[in-house]
């Protein structure tokens, strides 16, 4: 694993935008924004600033936000003194709309195994009062509010001001139907602040969805959120491995919430949405005032985004929002027919293994060999070599390997990250090595003396890809172009990493590392791409990607979920799979898959965790009916301890059973690529986008236990190990007549108490609605099985 920022939650002084729920009941003006929303300005509001709302044009009742009033905080107990001294205030308490002020940022060193970024807490006096100057209207479709920010109430003392545009883009025949969104862009003029915060408050029992790739939190309510990319960690709470490398790795162990693709994006049960453009790191604190806050703090300004308003089904939400995300586009055909297996350890290991799965009639169409370039072998163990060309100690007879692979209609498939290995194990090969060259030329990111910032990952030192730098980009193109699909011959490849960028980095562009830590993914995942396309070989090639920020959908070929551990449980395991599938696809992660058997394997004295059969089969049998490649990995140990796809004719027959049925369900697939392509929709979903008329749909326990393989299949996977029975909810809808079991054909009806259903190994309960096309067919499939 790599660097990755830690973050202490802490606060600052800040500038501040208070947006919540009611408004009182004299609105002084209001004005149309286009012909989908209402803004109206109250500004006799008894705590002294003026009060916001913005509700549909057609329906008045309906609020997208709402500024903070006393009358919303009346069922709850205000500031007490303590709290208005953490927020800064000194007056009211009732924190102003905008409020403007500073926080001291303290870097720490990068450690070994991560980059430290601490933001130290400072006494600060903050602003306690605005005032709105003027109200314009330039356009039917955009409306300008200027105002001033005072440092006390009794408004002598200017601090800033601001201007906050509100514009609503041209109205298309989908969003007048489905939806609408409303633009803003906030500046500010004069200040001395270094944060923005935005509060949208929601009634208690509101829920709250997305930010991205979330593997253990889906309703955030009441809970905190950072949005900055980072390694996932070993554990995220699971103890006592979290709490051992947490405290003695530097913090490997990880949190609930640190992510590789976490986004400034979510959707609520109230038919609404919000999304912020920044790449600036955020925090989303969704317990402000008893939970009837929502409080988005954001490392920078100025701040632009999006409120989204969608009528139906969070479906509209997620086809607006990936007009801005971009979205993803259908995967190579051969990829949809079999299984990718994972494999490594030179080609004699390769054929015996490759040569057991042919002869159990494992339908195979891809070979992955992360081990392609080599390996580097220290302390801590073998590690991928980071030296991005074939290793010939490694794999000296890689094309024999290859043509016999290709005779078999199996492509080969291999590995590369944007990070160049310094101390290569042949020290003789150092003086050439792809590090050297990028150092010479100035291709990697840099720190303030202007030289190579120096990264380290346990016994491995290198540098990291500057993907701001023209020549750098056309360097790294040219390495995917000739080393991986020339020399290779490579179909596809994990492209890994992209979460490690410093704040203090220096960027060949001149954007600060604060502002690029979260974008770097977004350019990695472009640099792959255009390096495909500018080949031609878009409809032949698919890399699978890890790290991502909001736009990253534009680019990457398919994402996989990251380096889950090789266990059952919710916060690091196989049920963390099933949650962050619906979290990635709710905003714009729409093709996805993960690590059949998952990656981390830890043997330490006081944490053992092994690959179990019984785990690897039961992640088959997930993938199968959820991902969109099907890929086991051999972990990061390849022990014997381990269960792997080869080790016994029993695995090999419930492996090759699925990749059958993965194969079978290429059609369907294909239909939902379309959808994802038009319309931004996910493969794997939450039950709520297909039914959210079914309250019970939104329960956050139901939704870590089952979700929807696009619209027709409902998928219960069972996530604990020894259960041979599995406790399944059908829902319902208009028109819901029954559900239909995939393996004995039993009916359920829609609604109803949640059902005992069995679900023995090799039968993952999976249920079609009766009127589907694609149930019956997949029914009479199987049962060939």
């Amino acid at each position: 694993w790599c660097p990755k920022p830690d973050i202490r939650i802490m606060r600052g002084v800040r500038l501040g935008l208070f947006l919540a729920l009611p408004l009182l009941s004299t609105a002084l003006s209001s004005y149309d924004i286009g012909s989908l929303f209402t803004l109206s300005i109250d500004e006799s509001n008894t705590s002294g600033s003026p009060l916001l709302r913005v509700s549909s044009a057609a329906n008045p009742d309906v609020v997208v936000i709402e500024s903070l009033s006393s009358s919303a905080l009346s069922e709850v107990e205000v500031l007490n003194d303590g709290e208005k001294a953490s927020k800064g205030l000194r007056g009211s308490a009732i924190p102003p709309f905008l409020a403007l002020g500073t926080s001291k940022v303290t870097k720490g060193p990068i450690k070994e195994t991560q980059y430290v970024m601490k933001e130290r807490e400072k006494w600060f006096s903050r602003t306690d009062s605005m005032s709105i100057t003027a109200v314009n209207q330039p356009s039917p479709d955009s409306l300008v509010i200027e105002g001033t920010i005072y440092r006390s109430s009794n408004r002598d003392d200017t601090e800033a001001t601001f201007t906050l545009t509100f514009s609503s883009a041209t109205a298309n025949p989908f969003e007048a139907a489905s939806g609408a969104s409303l633009d803003f862009d906030l500046q500010v003029e004069d200040g001395h602040g270094n944060r923005v915060y935005l509060n949208l408050a929601s009634p208690a029992d509101e829920k709250v969805y997305g930010h991205g790739l979330q593997y253990t939190s889906i309703n955030h309510k009441s809970k905190t959120v950072p949005i900055i990319i980072s390694e996932q960690g070993i554990g995220r709470g699971l103890q006592p491995i979290t709490g051992f490398l947490n405290t003695f790795v530097g913090g490997a162990g990880g949190d609930w919430h640190t992510t590789y693709g976490c986004k400034p994006i979510f959707v609520t049960d109230r038919n609404r949405g919000f999304m912020l453009k920044n790449t600036e790191a955020s925090i989303f604190d969704y317990s402000l005032l008893s939970s009837q806050g929502v409080e988005i703090e954001v490392w920078g300004y100025p701040l632009s985004g999006a409120i989204y308003y969608y009528r139906d089904t969070p479906l509209s939400f997620t086809e607006m929002l990936t007009e801005y995300t971009g979205r993803m586009s259908s995967l190579p055909t051969w990829t949809q027919e079999g299984a990718i297996v994972g494999l490594e350890g030179g080609s004699d290991i390769v054929e015996e293994k490759m040569a057991a799965l042919q002869g159990a009639g494992v339908k195979m169409v891809g070979l992955w060999l992360q081990d392609w370039a080599g390996l580097h072998h220290s302390y801590d163990g073998d590690r991928l070599q980071w030296n991005w060309k074939l290793s010939d100690e490694q794999y000296p007879d890689w094309n024999d390997l290859r043509s016999g692979m290709e005779a078999s209609g199996i492509k080969m498939m291999t590995y590369i990250n944007p990070y160049f290995q310094a101390n290569l194990d042949d020290p003789d090969a150092i003086p050439s090595s792809q590090y050297t060259t990028g150092d010479a030329a100035g291709y990697f990111i840099k720190n303030s003396a202007n030289e190579t910032y120096p990264f380290k990952s346990g016994s491995i030192k290198f540098g990291c890809l500057d993907v701001t730098n023209p020549e750098a980009v056309e360097w790294m193109k040219d390495i995917i172009k000739e080393n991986l699909i020339g020399e290779a011959g490579s179909y596809g490849w994990m492209s890994d990493f992209g979460e490690a960028v410093p704040f203090d980095a220096v960027m060949h562009s001149g954007i600060s590392g604060a502002e690029h830590h979260n974008e770097y993914p977004e350019l990695w995942q472009k640099l792959n791409r255009d390096a495909v396309r500018e080949l031609g070989m878009d409809d032949d090639i698919a890399f699978f990607s890890r790290s991502a920020y909001s736009k990253s959908p534009g680019n990457a070929r398919v994402f996989w979920l990251g380096d889950q551990l090789t266990t059952f449980d919710e916060k690091d395991g196989l049920n963390t799979v099933v949650i962050a599938q619906q979290s990635g696809g709710l905003t714009g992660h729409s093709l996805a898959h993960s690590d059949i058997g998952g990656y981390t394997v830890v043997d330490y004295p006081l944490a053992h965790y092994h690959r179990s059969t019984e785990l690897l089969k039961r992640w088959i049998e997930l993938e199968a009916f959820s991902g969109s490649m099907f890929r086991t990995h051999v972990g990061s140990s390849f022990e014997d301890s381990d269960a792997q796809v080869w080790d016994d004719e029993d695995i090999m027959q419930h492996f090759g059973k699925f990749a059958k049925v993965f194969g079978y369900l290429k059609d369907y697939r294909a239909s939902l690529f379309e959808k994802a392509e038009l319309r931004g929709w996910p493969v794997a979903r939450s039950m709520f986008m297909e039914f959210p008329g079914d309250a019970k749909v939104w329960d956050e326990s139901l939704m870590a236990s089952q979700l929807m393989f696009g619209s027709d299949f409902l998928v219960a996977p069972v996530v604990t190990d020894g259960d041979v029975t599995k406790g399944v909810y059908f829902p319902t809808y208009d028109g819901c007549t029954q559900w239909v079991s995939v393996w004995t054909g039993q009916t359920y009806d829609c609604g109803g108490p949640e059902v005992q259903v069995e679900a023995a190994l090799g039968y993952i309960p999976v249920f079609y609605k009766s009127e589907s096309q694609y149930g019956p067919g997949l029914k009479d499939f199987l049962a060939t099985l």
